[in-house]
């Protein structure tokens, strides 16, 4: 027994030790005159969790909000997520990547963007970079008309005719099935 504890042991010191895990490490609101960060673990856990939302189709002044990814006491950085907070009209707009799109932030996300936003001035609508949240900016690559309206005897639709035929054989089918003969 003493033997496989021993033998356990040194595969447990020899295995390597598993990653550790990778998420939010600080996060940073900044505004016209100045940034707010957090690094508080309580608060990341719940940050930046956003829905999807379509394009709202406006603009307002908005705040630079930038996540740090990494290992929690780790020092190294592994990567950092820049987008743009509009509170005003209340979406985030992620800049490049994965996060590009604009998302609605979850009411945790909310109460810690609006704390690190506090004090802090947003940027005007005017420092907005180009093609953000405009959609005039959108071009239209194909125009695909509406199907035009089928009228009777056409040859367009599913007729009564068709529909009375395909039930035929089903009927067949569940009266052969029935009787016990089958072909």
């Amino acid at each position: 027994m003493k033997r496989l504890m021993l033998v356990l042991a040194a595969l447990a010191l020899a295995l390597p030790a598993s990653a550790g895990a990778k998420g939010l490490v600080a996060l940073a609101v900044c505004g016209s005159n100045g940034c707010h960060t957090t690094r508080d673990k309580h608060e990341l856990a719940g940050a930046m969790d956003a829905i999807p939302q379509a394009d709202p189709g406006q603009v307002s002044a908005f705040f630079k909000v930038r996540e740090t990814i990494g290992e929690p006491g780790q020092r190294n950085v592994i990567g950092r997520v820049d987008s743009l907070w509009m509170p005003s009209i209340g979406v985030i707009r992620g800049e490049e990547g994965p996060t590009a799109g604009f998302t609605l932030p979850t009411p945790q996300t909310r109460r810690v963007l609006l704390r690190l936003a506090r004090g802090l001035r947003a940027f005007p609508v005017s420092k907005l970079p180009p093609g953000t949240g405009v959609a005039a900016n959108a071009r239209v690559d194909e125009v695909v008309p509406a199907p035009r309206a089928s009228r009777p005897g056409d040859g367009g639709g599913t007729t009564w005719a068709w529909a009375l035929l395909a039930l035929l054989p089903a009927g067949l089918l569940v009266a052969m099935r029935r009787r016990g003969r089958w072909i």
